[in-house]
């Protein structure tokens, strides 16, 4: 990924980020929202790969409980983000009109809908910085995000969901001609039913429709202005049963038909962070006492700032969602953003970093390495083979903890102030 910005000064951010670490280190860092003066929020620090990043306190809102302050050369000023919650697929728009087979073969979701509003707030950073103040000799500095525009979606047909990527696609576009547009990065973040089929094509589940990877990928690429020189990032956050299928695809879709309809050049969509809910052959869970699906609910409680209704009984993170659902469902979270290789966190490793008793031990060198030429050609299905192997390791622990909660860990949000990846910014 191309990700360095041609009218940067040599040494800027180096600069400014040695200016912002020697700031936080010497004063009270606190954040005053425009309107809400009386209430300003102090935060606090957190260093991690040589950058200081900010750490908000609680809300009562799922916003990011880590953010960075700028902007790096990866990440975009501009955000365009869609959020579907789609839990009842043939349900009936009109009052007393039969349902669809898609009622027939896919069951309601009812915490679907609660994961749209919280997709909405969490894909709305906190905004940082002045466009019209710069330091002096650079230009102005804002932070991942500083423009966003979010269309939520609940339960949508087909032609909702092309007329909101329509719009967004009109809201870019306008928003090229302003002088802080530096690219944009597109967020689809998905609640619902996901399928992959015999012949390993997924599709997400819409309120009338089954849409493939395939008419996804052509759909962003018909609506989604390019930009040049730098591309546009694409984020998913999938929680659907085969979401690792559904990532696999629409990436390799994406990459398939960009190369076919321009073969001289570079792909100008390319995938940023991936968050699946669990892997291609597995299914996501819902429970009757959790408000979010169980993934959704694990990523709020370890990385929102308002914790998910239920987690005081089920406080889980990331890393127990395996042994929670009898080893059935596994997360798998990618990190394309960084534009040299990528990172991968399969969380239920935290088992065998942590083993929960001394006799569930893996040694090191049974522990899967990724195949740096399947990695280029298929990222996400060298991850995926992977997070499968990891899986295998993890299946005695993870029994192990399910059956036996005096072996469990508890969870600590403080965790994300040790962890040396993630969340992913």
């Amino acid at each position: 990924m191309n990700c360095h910005d041609p009218d940067e000064p040599p040494g800027y951010r180096e600069s400014l980020l040695e200016f912002m670490r020697e700031f936080a280190r010497t004063h009270e860092l606190t954040l005053v929202i425009k309107g809400d003066e009386n209430h300003p929020i102090r935060l606090e620090t957190l260093e991690r790969d040589g950058e200081t990043l900010l750490v908000f306190p609680d809300s009562d809102r799922h916003e990011r409980r880590v953010q960075r302050w700028l902007s790096n050369h990866c990440d975009r000023v501009y955000w365009a983000t869609l959020t579907i919650a789609c839990g009842s697929p043939g349900k009936a728009t009109n009052p007393g009109a039969p349902a669809t087979n898609l009622a027939k073969r896919f069951g309601s979701l009812p915490s679907a809908r609660n994961d749209v509003d919280a997709f909405y707030q969490y894909y709305q950073p906190m905004r940082l910085g002045e466009p019209i103040v710069a330091m002096p000799g650079m230009r102005s500095v804002l932070s991942p995000g500083y423009y966003a525009q979010t269309i939520p979606l609940d339960n949508p047909t087909v032609s909702q969901l092309v007329a909101a990527i329509e719009r967004l696609g009109a809201w870019l576009k306008a928003k090229q001609q302003e002088p802080e547009f530096k690219g944009y990065q597109f967020n689809f973040c998905f609640s619902g039913h996901g399928t992959i089929s015999s012949s390993d094509k997924a599709s997400v589940v819409l309120a009338d429709a089954e849409v493939s990877s395939v008419e996804l990928s052509a759909l962003l690429l018909h609506f989604l202005p390019s930009h040049d020189p730098i591309p546009v990032r694409l984020d998913l956050y999938l929680d659907c049963c085969h979401s690792g299928a559904v990532a696999r695809n629409v990436l390799r879709d994406l990459d398939l038909i960009q190369r076919d309809q321009h073969p001289q050049s570079e792909p100008w969509i390319v995938p940023g962070q991936v968050y699946c809910a669990c892997l291609d052959d597995e299914e996501s869970f819902e429970f009757s006492n959790l408000a979010h699906g169980v993934f959704t609910h694990s990523f709020l409680n370890e990385c929102s700032r308002k914790q998910p209704p239920g987690s005081d009984e089920f406080n889980l993170g990331l890393r127990d969602v395996g042994w929670f659902t009898g080893g059935r469902q596994h997360p798998m979270l990618l990190d394309f953003s960084g534009g040299e290789g990528f990172d991968m966190k399969f969380p239920s490793r935290y088992y065998l970093t942590n083993p929960p008793r001394a006799d569930l031990a893996v040694p090191a060198e049974l522990r899967p390495q990724i195949d740096p030429e399947r990695a280029l050609l298929d990222p996400v299905g060298e991850s995926l083979r992977i997070a499968r192997a990891y899986r295998s390791l993890c299946q005695h622990s993870e029994s192990a903890v399910y059956g036996d909660s005096t072996l469990r860990k508890d969870f600590s949000r403080e965790e994300l102030r040790t962890n040396a990846r993630f969340p992913f910014l």
